[in-house]
């Protein structure tokens, strides 16, 4: 074995370029996986930790008030363990613009737990302190000690000191309203204060509003909507609060697309291997006659051959994972701004080290397999040229237009049918790389896509005017108003959903799935609602809006295809024939609607520009785009690497033939359009299959990005399917370039002789 070993290091040397193939795939394989997995898996660890040790509660239920006996039936609820009521209002900072602050009663209790980032702890009864969130001190360059004039509701004014800067488990994503898909951290934030501010200064004088608590269930929407009555106004876990949930689905996301990318690495590293191992074993048939001559077993002869891939793939393999926390860390930094989490970790699991003894494991094997055919030929065959191809008629020949076909297509025609393995191969490596460049291109399409659709086809608004009291808003010939209520549906996916309830006007334009508006005949559902309560078109969907004691039941007119605000839509008519109260708190205005036009400008709490939320939208689509070019930079590769890999087997497979045929008088040329025809078709029919391959890999790709807020729909237009094509045809023919500069320098004596 000491002089396999020599030769082995030998060979790995002379043909360094062609196992370079095998190391890069093998390579990107755990790169792939391996950097993933250390961005999902830090970000579930830096979660978990921050969750975990800051006590984060199971559930939220907010209301209008909370009394003394309603939270002592809430503790009686079998499951709930911990309970805590608390104040939350929403104030203006009028020293920054008139952003807008979200403030909690501070309280000394055990559930979701504040984390200092600087400064001091709240005093319970501290008077016009405020501990405020890190991301908007530092949107709005506040320290300790400074001070912020803020305004309630209700008209009181008061000056607030900041005595220090916080990070919240249950503000992990804080986008501040719904009408944002991504954090405004200069506009938006939150902080603490303690009850006696609360009522003594800023004189809030209700009842806690807000009930946070510890359960062994998920789902206790029911027990509270009983206990609260006409109180009650929406409830959460940690699955529906978007604040807590956009970070956990996040971290399901970047794991499914591990998973996706890695499966496709993979069974290219395989194709890779078992191609490279063949084009070595072409070249050196006398060598290996010369072996058997000498006495070395087949077994020896097969274990030398899969030593190849056990040493380039492993070596590919272990760069990998040395190499992954560079995509770990790379990807965590594109995550860091959307979400507040005190300590960032990488981290991995047992399933990397897995992956990579799979990877190995798999080079090994494939390299084995690849030399069967070496291992079973008599060392005279190969010294006489090798082994004979079985040449046969193949079905082709049947059909009357084959004769009119030159010899050179028909030649090379016969040719792919006969040397099927290497065909299937060609094959699965273009629809390989066409199906990762088309996810590649077509997920920041998509992205870009709903938001596209979503502000300018589905709301072709200016602004959005938000009032708590619409009654006061006079002299709109031009608005429409819109009420958002958190209301349970029977039937629904076990999650409080929105009744959006519109008045007649122009700017909510969404229609169903087959092209119908908003009308008077029923309760229209968004696609995602409806897909995951499995509610269709002509079902009875009943409907019980926050603040409302009475269930309505309404007929399903349709499935709207809105990708955000998903719930369901009904008209003002319908609304109020059912008997149900029409109470807005949102209009929406065109550009040519004036603000001082609009009478009762006093009443008015926020106005939203849509300008500020497309804008907003893509701000969290280019947080994703450094992701998305590093998923079409590895596509790209590897397309180049597995046709280049491919092109040159054909080669080394068929230098005899080329040779034979010069021979016989064929010219160089002609042998390159040979090359290039079965090139073309090896390509032409990869590339079909590819494409819807394509897509179906890119819906795949596109649901893992999916919440329970957003319905993402796969999407790629004709110009990104163009350049992903564009992409695959011009490294596969480039191939041919390469082939036929070889073709040139075919040493026809060498390629022929028999015996030396």
């Amino acid at each position: 074995m000491k002089f396999l070993n020599k030769k082995l290091f030998r060979d790995i040397k002379r043909n360094w370029t062609q196992f370079f193939s095998v190391f890069l795939m093998a390579f990107l394989s755990i790169l792939v996986f391996m950097g993933l997995q250390g961005a999902w898996g830090g970000l579930s660890k830096s979660l978990t930790n921050f969750i975990t040790t800051n006590n984060l509660a199971d559930g939220w239920v907010l209301a209008t008030s909370v009394t003394e006996e309603n939270q002592k039936k809430i503790e009686n609820i079998d499951g709930i363990t911990e309970v805590n009521t608390k104040f939350r209002v929403n104030v203006k900072n009028l020293d920054k613009d008139n952003s807008s602050l979200s403030l909690d009663s501070y309280s000394d209790n055990n559930i979701s737990k504040y984390s200092i980032f600087k400064g001091e702890n709240l005093k319970q009864h501290g008077t016009k302190d405020i501990l405020l969130n890190k991301e908007y001190a530092e949107a709005n360059h506040y320290n300790i000690g400074d001070s912020l004039l803020i305004e309630s509701d209700w008209g009181t004014e008061i000056s607030l000191t900041i005595s220090g800067i916080i990070q919240s488990p249950e503000r992990i994503y804080y986008t501040g309203t719904q009408e944002f898909i991504a954090p405004k951290y200069k506009e938006y934030g939150y902080g603490y204060i303690s009850e006696e501010t609360l009522k003594n200064e800023l004189k809030y004088m209700s009842s806690p509003n807000l009930i946070e608590f510890k359960g062994k269930e998920i789902d206790y929407r029911e027990e509270f909507e009983n206990i609260l009555g006409t109180s009650y106004i929406s409830y959460f876990n940690q699955h529906t609060l978007n604040d807590v949930a956009t970070a956990l689905d996040r971290v399901g996301q970047i794991k499914n697309l591990s998973y996706l990318f890695s499966f496709i690495f993979i069974l290219l590293a395989i194709l890779a291997m078992y191609t490279t191992i063949r084009r070595l074993i072409e070249t050196q048939t006398k060598e290996i006659a010369v072996l058997k001559a000498l006495g070395f077993s087949n077994f020896k002869i097969g274990i030398h051959y899969a030593s190849f891939g056990f040493i380039i793939g492993g070596s590919g393999a272990l760069l990998g994972a040395i190499t992954a926390p560079l995509i770990s860390s790379f990807v965590l930094n594109t995550q860091k701004d959307m979400f507040s989490i005190p300590h960032w970790y990488v981290s991995y699991n047992y399933s990397s080290l897995l992956l990579i003894v799979f990877v190995i494991l798999i080079s090994t094997i494939s390299a084995f397999s690849a030399s069967h055919q070496a291992r079973a030929v008599l060392p005279s065959e190969f010294l006489s040229g090798g082994t004979a191809k079985k040449m046969r008629h193949i079905l082709l020949e049947k059909f009357p237009g084959w004769k009119k076909l030159n010899f050179g297509n028909r030649w090379a025609l016969r040719d792919i049918t006969i040397n099927r393995a290497r065909f299937f191969m060609g094959v699965i490596g273009v629809a390989g790389g066409m199906m990762l460049l088309t996810a590649g291109f077509g997920m920041p399409e998509s992205i870009r896509t709903l938001v596209s659709k979503a502000y300018n086809e589905d709301f072709s608004y200016d602004r959005r005017i938000h009032t708590p009291d619409y009654q006061k808003i006079t002299t709109i010939s031009d608005g429409q108003w819109v009420q958002l209520s958190p209301a349970h549906f029977k039937p629904d996916d076990g999650y409080n959903r929105l009744l959006i309830v519109i008045s007649d006007g122009h700017y909510v334009n969404m229609t169903t799935e087959d092209n119908k508006k908003i009308e008077d005949d029923g309760i229209y559902v968004t696609k995602g609602f409806a897909d995951r309560a499995k509610i269709k078109r002509g079902d009875s969907l009943t409907v019980k809006p926050s603040l409302d004691t009475q269930s309505r039941t309404f007929n399903v007119a349709g499935i709207i295809t809105s990708e955000t605000n998903q719930g369901a839509y009904i008209t003002q008519r319908l609304w109020e024939k059912s008997g149900g109260k029409f109470i807005p708190t949102t209009l929406l205005i065109g550009k040519n609607t004036s603000l001082s036009t609009i009478d009762g400008l006093h009443s008015i709490t926020k106005i939203i520009e849509i300008s500020d939320q497309k804008k907003n939208a893509y701000e969290f689509v280019d947080s994703l785009m450094s992701i998305f070019f590093m998923i079409i930079g590895f596509a790209v590769l590897l397309v180049v690497v597995i046709l280049y890999n491919l092109g040159s087997l054909n080669f080394v497979e068929r230098m005899r033939d080329f040779a034979t045929l010069r021979v016989l008088g064929f010219k160089k040329s002609t042998l390159i359009n040979i090359t290039m025809y079965e090139n073309i078709v090896t390509t032409f029919i990869g590339w079909l299959i590819g494409i819807p391959l394509g897509f179906w890999f890119l819906n795949q790709y596109v649901k893992t990005f999916s919440t329970i807020h957003l319905e993402y729909t796969a999407h790629i237009g004709l110009l990104n399917l163009a350049l992903a094509s564009l992409v695959v045809w011009t490294c596969s023919l480039s191939t041919t370039f390469f082939i036929g500069r070889r073709i040139r320098k075919i040493n026809m004596v060498s390629a022929l002789k028999s015996i030396e």
